[in-house]
This record gives structure tokens, sequence and C-alpha cells, in this order.
């Protein structure tokens, strides 16, 4: 097996973990929780990442252009590898956590292929857009988060 079959495996994998998290938080939100779609993806912002990724994974493996990827890296950093700084590191936290490191483990894996390819061109090109799509969207979900915080609080004391 070649170092390129051993990258889309691994890749494969990620991906399959990434898809993994975001049915286990689509049912602790919306089954226990009974939440609605808008207010998952709100409350729990990650699950906002690992749809962009797959998207973009999936894209990405279709037209066999890894620059879609790219596109993926902001949310993947803002909402994953930051939460690992962000959130307590207490048992409360431990699925989040996990989450967390899964999506940081794909933004390496992005950044290893984009790095191995030396495409920075459009790794800059990916993150500018990015930069434009996704900063408003992440403006929402924060001014959201912060109007119903109360809300969601006394959900989970409530569970």
């Amino acid at each position: 097996m070649n170092s390129n079959n051993k990258k889309q495996i691994t890749g494969i994998v990620l991906a399959i973990f990434m898809l993994l998290t975001l049915l286990n938080s689509a049912y602790f939100f919306l089954v226990i929780l009974k939440l609605g779609i808008g207010q998952w993806l709100a409350f729990n912002a990650c699950s906002v990442a690992i749809i962009i990724y797959l998207i973009c994974f999936t894209i990405s493996a279709v037209k066999r252009n890894s620059t879609w990827l790219s596109v993926a890296l902001l949310p993947m950093y803002y909402y994953g590898t930051m939460g690992l700084f962000i959130m307590p590191w207490n048992e409360s936290n431990l699925f989040a956590h996990i989450t967390h490191i899964i999506i940081t483990c794909n933004a390496l894996w992005v950044l290893s292929l984009i790095f191995k390819k030396q495409n920075f061109e459009a790794l800059g090109k990916a993150l500018l857009c990015s930069i434009v799509v996704f900063v408003p969207l992440f403006a929402l979900i924060q001014t959201y988060n912060q109007a119903h915080l109360e809300e969601f609080m006394q959900m989970l004391q409530n569970m």
C-alpha cells in the first residue's frame, strides 16, 4: 500500500469518526433534549463545523480536488480545536472534547495534505472564502447562544 492510499484511508476513517460524532450530537440534541434543528446547530456549533467538513470532504472526493477541504479548516479550527481550550476539562464535557479531538485530527490531516502538495495558493483562496462565508455565521451562532443561554442551561439541568 503506497503513501497516497494510506492518506486516503486515514481521511476516510477520520471522516467516518466525524460522521459518528455528528450522529451522536444529533441524537442528544434532537431526541433527548427535543430541540429543533436550528437550536441543535446553534447550541452545538461543532456540528456545523462537522457538516461543513463532510460536505467539503464529499465534494473533494467527487471532484478529486483537495482544495475543497481547505474551506472547512476555519470552522474546524474555530469550533473544534479552540473548544479544547475554551471548555473546561471535566466529566460533563467528555463527549464534547472527544469530538474536539476528532475535529482537530481531521484539520491536521487536511493540513498534511496541503503541505505535502504545497498548494498554498489554493489554501489562501479557500481560507479567504471561508472567512467571508463563515465569520458572519459564527457571529449569528454566538449571538443566538448568548440570547438563549439561560434557556439552554435550564434544559440541561432538567434532564
